[in-house]
C-alpha cells in the first residue's frame, strides 16, 4: 500500500521563496535598496523558485516508486516541471522528491505510483503569485512574463516568454546551460526561439546553445534605455517584435548578459504593451535584484526615458506612455493589439 503524507490533499503553496517575498513587501513600501547577497537555498541564486517537498511511504521498498504531476485529474497531461528522482528518508521508509518551477494560481494533480499500482490522488493549488520564478540548472535570474494582473483584470499567459541570462556554458563559475539545463530549457519549458540581445556576441553563434530545436535569433541591442530615442534604437525594438507577433515563435526565451540591463528595458516595454500597473512594471524590473543588484530609483536610464515620455505624452501611467511611444514611432498597432489578445487571458 502507498501512503500519501504530503502536502495534504488540497494545500496551497507559494511558488515565491521568503527572501523573494520580502523583496516584494520592500518593494511595496518603498523601502528596497540594495537586496541580499544572491545566494539562495542549497547554493542556488535566490531567483530560483521554491521547492515543493512531497512524501509518502510504501509496504514493499524492494520496488522503486515514482511521484506523478500533472494539471489534468486523469494525468494525460505532462508538465513543465523540475522533478528530482526519488529519495530514501532515514530507516522508516518514508519517500520524498522535490518539484519546482509551478505555474501560480493553478491546480495540481499528484499521485505515486509503483509496480503498477497507484495510489490515492490529491490536489496541489498554487497560490496567484505576483511573479513566476523559474529554475534553470547553472541559468540564473531565468522567470517567466506570464502570471501577472493587468489594470484591466487580465491575465499574462504562463508558459509564453521568459526572461533570463545568456546560455552557453561557460563553466561552473559563469553559469551557462549545462545538460540537465538544457533539459529543463528545451524540453520541460518547451522553449523554441531564443533572441540573443547581446551586441557583442555579434557573429559568435549561427545556433542556439540550447540545441537544434530551437531557433536562434539576434538583435544587437546597443543600450537598455538610450536607444528607444532615436531610429536604430526602434529598429532593434521592431525586430524583436517581429519575434514576438509570429505565433510559431513561442515558448520564447530572451536574454542579454546578465538579464538585467537590455533584457530589463525590454521587459518593461512587454510588460507595458500589457497593460501592466506601474508597481508590476518597476517590481519586474526590480527583481533583478535577487540575482545582481539592480533598483528602479537609482536607475538615471529609467528616469530620463520616462521623463521624455511624459513630456512628450503627459503624466499617464507607465503602460500607456509606453504603448503611446511604440505607436508613434513605428510599431503597427493592428499588431499590437492582436499581440496584447493574444497573450492576455
Amino acid at each position: 500500500m502507498i501512503r500519501l503524507i504530503s502536502p495534504e490533499n488540497g494545500a496551497k503553496f507559494s511558488v515565491l521563496t521568503d527572501e523573494q517575498k520580502e523583496l516584494i513587501r520592500r518593494c511595496d513600501e518603498g523601502t528596497f535598496t540594495r537586496f541580499g547577497n544572491y545566494e539562495g537555498e542549497n547554493g542556488d541564486d535566490a531567483s530560483a523558485p521554491a521547492v515543493c517537498v512531497f512524501r509518502w511511504t510504501t509496504d514493499d521498498a524492494e520496488f522503486p516508486s515514482y511521484l506523478e504531476i500533472s494539471e489534468k485529474a486523469d494525468f494525460s497531461a505532462d508538465t513543465y516541471l523540475d522533478v528530482s528522482d526519488v529519495f530514501q528518508s532515514g530507516t522508516g521508509g518514508e519517500k520524498f522528491a522535490l518539484a519546482r518551477n509551478f505555474c501560480t494560481g493553478r491546480t495540481y494533480y499528484w499521485r505515486v505510483r509503483q509496480n503498477g499500482v497507484f495510489s490515492k490522488t490529491r490536489t496541489l493549488n498554487t497560490l496567484p503569485d505576483r511573479f513566476r520564478p523559474i529554475y534553470v540548472e547553472r541559468v540564473p535570474n531565468v522567470r517567466d512574463l506570464g502570471g501577472k494582473t493587468n489594470a484591466e483584470g487580465r491575465r499574462v499567459k504562463q508558459g509564453m516568454i521568459y526572461r533570463g541570462k545568456f546560455l552557453e556554458w561557460r563553466g561552473d563559475e559563469q553559469h551557462g546551460l549545462n545538460e540537465n539545463g538544457k533539459l529543463t530549457f528545451a524540453e520541460k519549458l518547451g522553449i523554441k526561439t531564443e533572441i540573443d540581445l547581446r551586441e557583442e556576441m555579434a557573429g559568435k553563434f549561427s545556433a542556439s546553445p540550447a540545441g537544434n530545436g530551437v531557433r536562434y535569433v539576434f538583435v544587437a541591442h546597443d543600450s537598455s534605455w538610450g536607444g528607444t530615442f532615436n531610429d536604430r534604437g526602434m529598429g532593434q525594438l521592431k525586430a524583436i517584435f517581429d519575434v514576438l507577433f509570429d505565433p510559431d515563435s513561442y515558448p520564447v526565451y530572451f536574454h542579454c548578459f546578465a538579464g538585467a540591463d537590455r533584457t530589463g528595458f525590454v521587459s518593461v516595454i512587454i510588460d507595458g504593451i500589457l497593460g501592466l500597473k506601474d508597481e508590476d512594471i518597476i517590481l519586474d524590473y526590480n527583481l533583478t535584484a535577487l540575482f545582481e543588484h539592480r533598483n528602479w530609483k537609482e536607475c538615471d536610464d529609467t528616469t530620463a526615458y520616462f521623463a521624455f515620455l511624459r513630456e512628450t505624452f503627459g503624466d499617464r501611467p507607465l503602460s500607456e506612455l509606453i504603448t503611446m511611444h511604440m505607436e508613434k514611432y513605428g510599431i503597427d498597432k493592428e499588431k499590437l493589439d492582436r499581440f496584447r489578445d493574444f497573450m492576455l487571458e
